[in-house]
């Protein structure tokens, strides 16, 4: 906002010119920007407003109200639980294929970093990639183990600050892995690398290159891609119907966000009680057929 209304008393920016800088925040932008981004400008700007109102600059009745004309989000890529049970078992499959130790060092890295992403929802790339053994804990929860992973770098804890990501069960299965493939590791090392301890840029291509074997890569609303293992974590607890309010503290986003980008989920999350037909009732079953 400084580029633009830096020059302006408060009490001059007006519909006229929040309309001005649209145009101009377009322009800017190269692009129409997400409602997301516009609802975080104008709680910026709403701030400024509550400040000059506080100082006496203007009145709480001259402060314009904040449109939001920005584009709708898309609907997020994701898998579903067989398409991903088919995609660990052929990532898999790929280590025994591999034609040398490098590549068979970067499909077993792949293996448990898709199970890790797909069983938290971190986001994959600089979250996941700056997760340190020292990151990861267990704690005991009456009769059962539960794993943390604390998620200190990404998009959003510079704002945040880290958060305590709950791991469903099922990320023991790579977190045994790479226990046995690092039995010297020490806190500080980070969780994802090679076995010889080296790093790879090529996790994405790998895992696009499963997604095109199994005809899973391309749908008409988008491209899946590693990023859509965060998407099917989420759609996979809201299909359960765990709080949206929990899955949003989880995964470090809001609840706008995730209304924005999975309120498709919503009929598919109620369709039992939607449903007017009970299979297990005869009479309903003979008067479907």
């Amino acid at each position: 906002h400084i580029p633009y209304f830096g020059k302006f008393n408060i009490a001059a920016i007006d519909i006229e010119k929040l309309t001005e800088f649209d145009i101009w925040r377009i322009s800017e932008l190269g692009r129409i920007p997400a409602k997301s981004t516009i609802l975080t400008h104008n709680a910026a700007m709403m701030r400024v407003y509550d400040e000059a109102v506080i100082n006496k600059w203007l009145t709480q009745t001259q402060v314009p109200t904040l449109a939001n004309s920005g584009a709708s989000g898309d609907r997020r890529a994701a898998f579903s639980k067989d398409e991903f049970s088919k995609i660990s078992y052929t990532a898999k499959q790929q280590i025994l294929e591999s034609r040398n130790k490098k590549t068979a060092m970067i499909r077993e890295m792949l293996v448990d970093y898709i199970t890790v992403a797909v069983n938290t929802g971190i986001r994959p790339g600089t979250e996941m990639d700056n997760i340190t053994w020292g990151d990861i804990s267990v704690e005991r929860n009456h009769d059962k183990i539960v794993f943390f992973i604390y998620v200190r770098k990404g998009k959003t804890t510079k704002h945040t600050g880290a958060r305590k990501v709950v791991c469903n069960p099922d990320v023991i299965w790579a977190f045994e892995e790479l226990i046995e493939r690092f039995p010297k590791r020490k806190p500080s090392d980070i969780l994802f690398r090679l076995r010889d301890g080296g790093s790879t840029l090529q996790l994405g291509r790998n895992f696009e290159r499963i997604l095109d074997g199994l005809e899973m890569k391309d749908l008409p609303r988008g491209e899946r891609t590693l990023y859509s293992l965060r998407h099917s974590y989420i759609t996979w607890q809201l299909l359960n119907k765990v709080n949206p309010q929990a899955i949003a503290r989880q995964c470090g986003t809001s609840l706008q966000m995730l209304e924005q980008h999975y309120n498709h989920i919503v009929p598919e999350m109620f369709a039992a009680e939607l449903s007017g037909v009970d299979l297990s009732d005869p009479t309903q079953e003979e008067t479907i057929a």
